[in-house]
């Protein structure tokens, strides 16, 4: 069912209450209704010279009626009128009510739209005239045209913004451009590239060429039609590092990427791409739930982690720095906040003083729209101890290694303050990893090494089952100190060594008495002492030797038995028994007296 308005349609009725009309036939040189067609609707009037209906009747064929619909307006207060006898004149009509127009500034006008208004869908796209709304059939958009007369916006699904070129120098289309500033409340723009962060923020794409001190349009969001050919459809398009290019390889470190969409087709007449612009790069970056990094990542600054344990499964970690530091982070972590405005302070740095429960008070003393200011204090602003501080988004020292730093500069609320305690930390710190032998000897433990505040002294231990913390408890049952092991040693080391190859102060060896002489023992090798023994120093037992003088002289030897290589001599009841061998060969009595075993021989030599 459709609303038809047809000219000169008009008929007489002598219908009567308040039914259907039967129309009675057409008027001289008008048309009768049934050129509404069967079904359709139509606005109608209705009047006997005295009463009067104005409304939206629907014709039917059969039996020629047009029944009263809706009643927009009548002479019974707008309700349907019960005509009495007697010929009505009915006819098609415009309901005042119902009147589009123009007004007499040329502005259209209408007295009331309830609901909707009907484009046309079935037809082409018109002819460009700036200002004209339409229905795209082919975008299914409700679209319009701007000065631009090869662009068509289609509502809710691409978003333009005029801009003006004042860059130097025509920027051709499919072009990403970024904002400069603005003339006259007009954007300006000029080339992006991805040589700095500010360039590589693009805002859109240019769909069409936009001449030097020219106005014209650049596409933010939608679909963007420009020379495709050179791009990849299915890939993810950026802007590139020169001015204006656009890349499908997202540019690297130390570029800024900017990713401006999708490619949809390629094409050098009609290519287009889907743009959705995405900066890759951020002055802040917040993330509250967990994250994942596919690749590399790398951080030119300083990197804080807050936490209790951090998880690498890397194989090794290389570190260029010459020391690394452990227990040396932010010490004031949670600090309190009384206020009502922006909460965004943080205490930084690693607390130096050695003041216990040390408080810093941070409070804004100014607000100046982009120049807050604050004052700190360390007794509750009893004394202050800097006033009037322009906030810059930094880390601005206090003392004490202390430091306070706000993410933003502007937007806070005088006399908001921020409180954090710092107290000096001494604790055990060192470097421990985890052990498992399996099924066999220890199990799981902990192995490393630390300094242990309770001896100052450095520690290893080769077991321990607690995570080791800010105390290792070595009273606990699986403590193990560790051995160590290692080429050499230089400095002192206290205790008992089990064994050494080389004394750390070689020692020299002295004789004293009637012997002296001395050697220098370090205990790398064996040494020798050469002896000397003084003259007339000493009496032998007279037994073996006696002597006098430096001769011999004469000498008395009392020995049992007097071994001379294969041969012996024995005393015996005062006899010498002369053994070779063993076997007595001859005898010497006391009296003399001379045995042999065998012959004697005799002769003037020997």
């Amino acid at each position: 069912m459709a609303l038809v308005i047809k000219d000169r349609v008009k008929e007489t009725t002598t219908t009567t209450g308040t039914g259907s009309y039967t129309l009675a036939g057409a008027e001289a040189g008008f048309q009768s209704f049934s050129v509404i067609g069967d079904g359709n609707t139509t606005y109608y009037a209705c009047t006997d010279g005295t009463d009067f209906e104005v409304g939206i009747g629907t014709y039917t064929a059969s039996g020629t009626q047009l029944s009263r619909t809706t009643i927009l307006s009548s002479s019974a207060s707008d309700a349907t009128v019960d005509w009495s006898a007697g010929e009505k004149l009915i006819f098609v009509t415009q309901p005042a009510a119902k009147a589009v127009l123009k007004d007499v500034s040329g502005q259209l006008s209408a007295t009331d739209i309830d609901e909707y208004l009907d484009f046309n869908t079935g037809s082409s796209n018109p002819s460009h005239s700036e200002g004209r709304l339409f229905f795209d059939q082919g975008r299914e958009s409700l679209a319009y045209y701007n000065s631009n007369s090869d662009m068509t916006v289609h509502t809710g699904q691409d978003t333009v913004l005029k801009v003006y070129n004042n860059s130097g120098g025509t920027i051709s289309a499919g072009s990403p451009v970024y904002l400069t500033g603005e003339s006259g409340a007009t954007p300006t723009i000029a080339k992006a590239d991805a040589t700095t962060a500010a360039k590589a923020a693009a805002v859109g794409v240019l769909p069409t060429a936009i001449a030097n001190n020219a106005y014209g349009f650049v596409v933010t969001g939608g679909i963007v039609f420009f020379d495709t050919s050179a791009l990849t459809v299915g890939e993810r398009v950026n802007v590139g590092i020169a001015a204006g290019s656009t890349s499908t390889q997202p540019p690297s470190y130390p570029y800024f990427t900017t990713d401006l969409g999708l490619v949809l087709l390629s094409s050098a007449s009609n290519g287009c791409v889907y743009l959705e612009t995405q900066p890759h790069t951020f002055d802040l970056i917040r993330v509250i739930g967990n994250s994942h990094f596919d690749a590399d990542v790398t951080v030119d600054g300083d990197l804080t982690v807050n936490g209790t344990q951090t998880i690498t499964n890397s194989n090794n970690i290389s570190l260029s720095g010459a020391f690394q530091y452990l227990n040396s982070g932010d010490t004031i972590s949670s600090p309190s906040f009384t206020g009502t405005g922006l909460n965004d302070a943080s205490f930084t740095g690693h607390y130096t003083g050695t003041t216990s429960n040390k408080v810093f008070y941070v409070k804004i003393d100014s607000s100046h729209g982009n120049d807050d200011t604050f004052k700190w204090s360390t007794d509750n602003f009893v004394t202050t101890e800097g006033s009037l501080i322009a906030i810059t988004g930094d880390d601005q020292a206090l003392e004490d290694g202390i430091s306070v730093k706000f993410n933003a500069t502007s937007g806070h609320t005088v006399n908001d303050q921020w409180t954090g305690q710092a107290t000096p930390v001494d604790v055990d710190t060192g470097i421990g990893s985890n052990r498992n032998t399996g099924t066999t000897g220890v199990g799981y433990t902990h192995v490393g090494m630390y300094y242990d505040v309770s001896t100052n002294y450095w520690t290893f231990f080769d077991e321990y089952s607690p995570e080791p913390t800010g105390t290792i408890d070595v009273s606990h049952a699986s403590f193990s100190y560790g051995d160590i092991k290692a080429n050499s040693f230089i400095g002192i080391l206290a205790g008992n060594a089990n064994s050494s190859s080389v004394l750390a102060n070689p020692r020299t060896i002295s004789l004293s008495g009637d012997a002296s002489g001395s050697v220098s023992f370090d205990g790398s090798a064996d040494v020798d002492i050469t002896v000397t023994v003084a003259n007339d120093s000493h009496t032998h037992d007279t037994r073996y030797v006696q002597k006098s003088g430096d001769n011999m002289g004469s000498a008395t030897l009392e020995l049992g038995t007097v071994d001379l290589g294969d041969w012996t001599i024995t005393e015996d009841s005062g006899s010498l028994f002369f053994k070779y061998q063993g076997a007595n060969k001859f005898k010497l009595d006391n009296t003399g007296t001379l045995s042999v075993t065998n012959d004697v021989q005799t002769d003037d030599t020997i």
